[in-house]
């Protein structure tokens, strides 16, 4: 089988929808306080299990999508287009930190939990920026806030939500690994 038919095999196919239902779903149950400096996901997991143990084209789409699907199902404002984005960075970032390791010959098994690390170090200083950027722009900047104060705002309580993420994907890592067996 070469690389193209790889990436999008039934199998990959399968593997990124039920994980896009999964990130919609969270998406829907996100829970937004403080007129949306904070913002209470789960979206993270289904996204980065696309991205790391699928492809980054996966972790792309099971973002997005997830993102996109919760926004028109559940609506809780209008769709921002930067938002969007940074959702499907959040699986594209740790794609692509596991698809380099593994192009490096890196046991990535054996340094999941260096390999995850780095992906959400990558994912909060991208990613956050990034929200901070599209809220500020679509909610923030109207009500007189300065975008340095909505990031100093959501800084700190986004590395709360992060670290909760990054344990959870931390203990259900090594059994999503034994499902999803891409070659």
């Amino acid at each position: 089988m070469d690389k193209r038919a790889k990436v999008m095999s039934v199998k990959v196919i399968s593997y990124t929808a039920a994980l896009t239902a999964l990130s919609t779903i969270a998406n829907i149950f996100t829970v937004i306080m403080g007129g949306g400096a904070l913002v209470v996901s789960f979206t993270y997991i289904p996204a980065f299990i696309a991205g790391a143990f699928i492809n980054p084209l996966s972790g792309f789409l099971t973002g997005i999508l997830g993102d996109l699907l919760g926004c028109l199902i559940a609506p809780k404002g209008a769709i921002n287009p930067i938002v969007l984005v940074s959702s499907g960075l959040l699986g594209l970032i740790p794609g692509l930190v596991f698809f380099t390791a593994k192009k490096l010959k890196v046991d990535t098994r054996k340094y999941d939990f260096a390999l995850t690390s780095i992906s959400f170090v990558f994912v909060f200083a991208i990613c956050l920026t990034l929200n901070t950027i599209g809220l500020y722009l679509f909610y923030f900047r109207a009500k007189g806030k300065t975008l340095e104060a909505v990031f100093a705002l959501r800084m700190s309580k986004q590395s709360i939500i992060l670290a909760v993420n990054f344990i959870l994907t931390i203990i259900i890592q090594r059994p999503v690994r034994k499902l999803i067996k891409i070659k």
